[in-house]
Formats: C-alpha cells, structure tokens, sequence
C-alpha cells in the first residue's frame, strides 16, 4: 500500500508493519505564474516629519506649502509633458520638428561605427559638435529626459538592442553550462559581445550630455 504525503516530496510504503522511505517523486501542483506588474508604490502613512528647529514659524509654513507636491501637482506635470510631446510631435510644412530629426542624426552617426570608441569626443566633428550644442536651445530644455517618446525611432532601436544583450547573454550562457568557455574566458566574451550592442547608446548619451551642458 502506498501511502503518499501530500506535505512531502516522497511516497511511503508499509511492509509488514514497517514504514520504508524511498525516493519516489510526487508531482506537486503547478501553480500559474502570476503576471508581473511594473508598478511602484508608496506608502505615504509612514512618511515622517522632523522638524527643524533651526527655521522660523513663518520659514516652517512656507516650506511646508512650497516643499511638498499634491496629487494635482504630479497631474499637471503629467499634462504638461504630454503637451511638451505633442508639441514636439507635430509636423510642420510637411516636415518633422528639427529637434527630432537632429536626435535622429546624432544617433545615426554612433550606430555607424563598427570599432570599439570609449570617448565619443574621437568622432565630434565640426557639424557633429554644432549640431549636438545647438540641440537643446531654442526653448528645448523642457524636453530634456523626454527624448524617447519623441524621437520614438530610437526609442524602438534601443529596445531592440537590448533584447540582442539578452539574447547574447544567454546564448553564452548556456556555451557556458556545455564547457564551451572557460572560467577566465567567459567574462571577456560577454563584455565583448554586449559591447557592440550597449555601444551606441553610451556614446549617444554622452552627446546628450554635452548638448544640454551647453545649452
């Protein structure tokens, strides 16, 4: 007779008398997993104040009305990138807004190199360069951190590139696993293989970068 434990990765059986345990695998119920949700929250209940006793009365309550922001506050910002966007978005004359051509081009330029580069000052031509200091004047300061939903090409190349890190990394993982690659010699294949995916938008940041430092 075989007596299973529903608690227990095992099967007993009972043989005059006598309980013997042996390995017999109980498939256990598969639970669905459970759809992830990328959200973030947080608990405002247990936000703490601490005051300072170093601010006058009239400082404490102009701080408290200037400091912190209410949920219409977070609503307007909201509203107000999205018009940020739209505005940016919108085609003029048949043609596309310069900024968003211009981020085009600059990142045309860092996908086109085929070698290793660590300082994209190496390739900052002269149009490179007045292009990537002219990038956020002309009232576009507002759409710094806003690139990817308005240049929504290089939004689409960068996820690619990152789902060929993915698939780069798992590929040499699993060469890993079959002792296709050594210990010393897996760490340098994944830098190097990831490195010509990764690449572009490094160099693409730092333009950025020095765009807005300019600005």
């Amino acid at each position: 007779m075989i007596i299973t434990n529903s608690e227990s990765c095992h099967s007993t059986i009972v043989v005059d008398s006598r309980a013997i345990k042996i390995s017999l695998s109980v498939t256990q119920p598969q639970k669905s997993p459970a759809k992830a949700q990328r959200k973030v929250r947080f608990n405002e209940c247990r936000n703490e104040y601490f005051a300072n006793s170093q601010i006058t009365v009239e400082d404490d309550n102009e701080c408290s009305t200037t400091t912190w922001y209410a949920p219409a506050d977070y609503q307007k910002f909201g509203s107000n990138a999205r018009h940020i966007v739209l505005d940016a978005l919108e085609v003029k004359d048949g043609r596309s807004s310069l900024f968003v051509s211009t981020l085009e081009h600059i990142y045309d330029q860092v996908c086109q190199l085929d070698y290793i580069l660590e300082d994209v000052h190496e390739i900052l031509s002269s149009e490179l360069e007045q292009q990537t200091n002219q990038l956020f004047l002309d009232n576009n300061m507002d759409l710094i951190g806003l690139e990817n939903y308005v240049a929504t090409a290089i939004k689409k190349s960068c996820q690619q590139k990152r789902e060929h890190i993915q698939d780069a990394v798992h590929d040499i993982q699993s060469e890993f696993e079959q002792g296709l690659w050594g210990v010393d010699e897996v760490d340098e294949e994944l830098r190097d293989s990831c490195l010509k995916f990764s690449q572009p938008t490094c160099l693409f940041a730092q333009l950025l970068a020095k765009g807005q430092a300019s600005a």
